[in-house]
């Protein structure tokens, strides 16, 4: 359905008599009010957005987690954002930092306007309780009618948005389109698999022929048999193969309760098959520490065979560094194996969850104007303002053809750039707060890119769990406790892989995870989980 433009253009004059009639200013007139209730889906009713937002040119200080594209110190120096603040009368002075920095500006309390950071979980909670940011409830449904009418078209979006004590604490990066948010997957030599006359494996079974007669036909010509059919780039991928097995680290049972993975019979047969396809050579026997550069050179000197990676940064990228290399290298996908039940089970959460890479936009206690960056927030969720985002300007980096916004030959076809280059030069189509436009997904995505999408996206994920918050008791045991057990769960289950530890001592391995806490992790998570299906179906009744 096309989505509504919330955004209405007044002149100067009656932009000032409207901010002055009726928007409070933080840095002027003092604090926002904390709202003392969460936000509403059903009585909540924003206003429209009046462009531009500010009666006078304002200025608002943006940290941000995402880094400059290539060749230019912000993204300030990207047109859109020019084009932004003529629409708005707002400029947004962006200052890009990493993570590590990012956490030292809290430390120091020495916060811009605007923050755009990923979020580690109960991290938002915390900087609102350090009165760091604001709690946003009261402004989204005041002034953010775009953002607003998101949530209510989904409330299962709200509730993954929402903390655990039910507020939001920032405007999210979206993947709201299904289509979106398929774009990983197995990948596997298919001119090699021409070669050797071999069918896509539709199961573990019928895998495992098909890596040992990679391994054994000399696919790459040479002579020898210095194939390996499976590999990794630093245990990329090793966590997406519970899938085969219909388990993950944490999945929802057939029953809907909250399971871990790690003491399930599955598990168990996924570690054996590792286990056994490493004896047998057929798993890159440095699967765990391969590094970039490391598994590329595997590639291009004809030795690697499947491995886990993006439909673009992977595929895309591969077929470009072979092409003058090999001009008969292709790349196909590799389906979702599939089990007795006849299901191809898949736990990647970036199949389910619109806002998986938990990248947010929050408003810093001490911003100048909280209602003006809500609005401005706000107007990238607007069709206006997210064509603006993912397209860039109109006539320059777009044309209207058939009411699809379309790019021209500028990103398309510049000699000597690839587009995912020239995107970066003019939209943040892919790294911005806003909706993403799957317009701008079907342009990018090559043909062998869609192909591949097509066969990763046949799976099933009733499975996957859903982006979960926790309370702040909870997050002792949902982060730190797991995170030691994770430690030497992964430790551990190497040790199972490459042999170095007996199965004979697997129901020891089990015992010490719970030992260790993992059904107190186990517990938490369901009752995160619990409050996340209530928040859902109080949004529907």
């Amino acid at each position: 359905m096309k989505k509504k433009w919330i955004t209405k253009i007044v002149p100067f004059a009656l932009s000032a008599a409207i901010l002055a009639g009726c928007q409070p200013k933080g840095g002027e007139t003092g604090k926002i009010e904390s709202p003392e209730n969460p936000l509403d889906l059903k009585t909540a009713s924003a206003e429209e957005i009046t462009l531009p937002i500010t009666s006078t040119p304002t200025e608002l200080s943006v940290a941000c987690i995402l880094g400059a594209p290539m060749g230019k110190s912000s993204f300030s120096e990207i047109p859109l954002f020019g084009e932004m603040e003529k629409r708005t009368g707002i400029k947004m002075n962006f200052s890009h930092t990493t993570k590590e920095k990012m956490n030292l500006l809290f430390a120091s309390n020495d916060l811009p306007d605007i923050i755009i950071n990923y979020w580690d979980d109960g991290a938002e909670k915390k900087a609102y309780n350090d009165e760091q940011i604001l709690r946003l409830d009261d402004l989204i449904a005041k002034y953010a009618p775009n953002y607003l009418q998101i949530l209510k078209n989904d409330p299962a979006l709200h509730a993954q948005i929402a903390d655990a004590d039910g507020f939001i604490y920032s405007f999210q990066f979206l993947r709201n389109d299904p289509n979106l948010r398929v774009f990983d997957g197995f990948m596997i030599r298919q001119d090699w698999m021409d070669k050797l006359g071999l069918e896509a494996p539709n199961n573990v079974e019928e895998l495992y022929n098909v890596l040992k007669a990679i391994k054994e036909g000399d696919p790459n010509g040479n002579g020898e048999a210095d194939e390996i059919p499976f590999i990794m780039e630093s245990g990329n991928g090793l966590y997406h193969l519970c899938s085969w097995w219909g388990v993950g680290d944490f999945y929802i049972d057939d029953n809907g309760t909250l399971q871990s993975g790690w003491v399930q019979p599955e598990y168990k047969e996924m570690l054996m098959w590792l286990n056994k396809i490493y004896n047998e050579g057929l798993l890159d026997q440095d699967y765990a520490i391969t590094d970039r550069n490391q598994f590329d050179t595997k590639v291009s000197n004809g030795q690697a065979a499947m491995w886990f990676g993006l439909a673009g940064g992977g595929l895309a990228r591969l077929n470009t560094l072979m092409a003058p290399i090999d001009p008969e290298f292709k790349l196909s996908a590799v389906p979702w194996m599939q089990l007795e039940d006849g299901k191809r089970y898949n736990m990647n959460i970036e199949y389910l969850s619109p806002i998986s890479g938990r990248m947010g936009l929050s408003i810093s206690a001490t911003c100048k104007d909280p209602v003006a960056a809500v609005k401005l927030a706000d107007y990238a969720y607007s069709e206006e303002g997210g064509r603006l985002i993912s397209f860039g300007i109109e006539g320059e980096s777009y044309t209207m053809e058939n009411g699809v916004p379309t790019y021209t030959e500028l990103i398309t076809n510049t000699p000597g750039k690839a587009m995912s280059e020239m995107l970066a030069q003019y939209t943040v189509a892919s790294g911005y707060p806003f909706e993403q436009s799957p317009h701008y997904f079907d342009q990018y995505m090559s043909d062998v890119q869609k192909a591949a999408i097509n066969v990763w996206k046949d799976c099933e994920i009733s499975r996957i769990v859903p982006v979960l918050k926790h309370t702040d008791e909870e997050l002792l045991i949902a982060t730190t406790k797991f995170n030691e057990i994770k430690s030497y769960h992964d430790e551990m289950i190497n040790k199972f892989i490459v042999g170095r530890e007996s199965f004979d001592n697997y129901d020891n391995f089990i015992k010490t995870l719970e030992n260790m806490g993992l059904n107190d992790v186990v517990k938490v998570k369901q009752d995160a989980y619990a409050r996340y299906l209530a928040t859902v179906e109080k949004a529907t009744k």
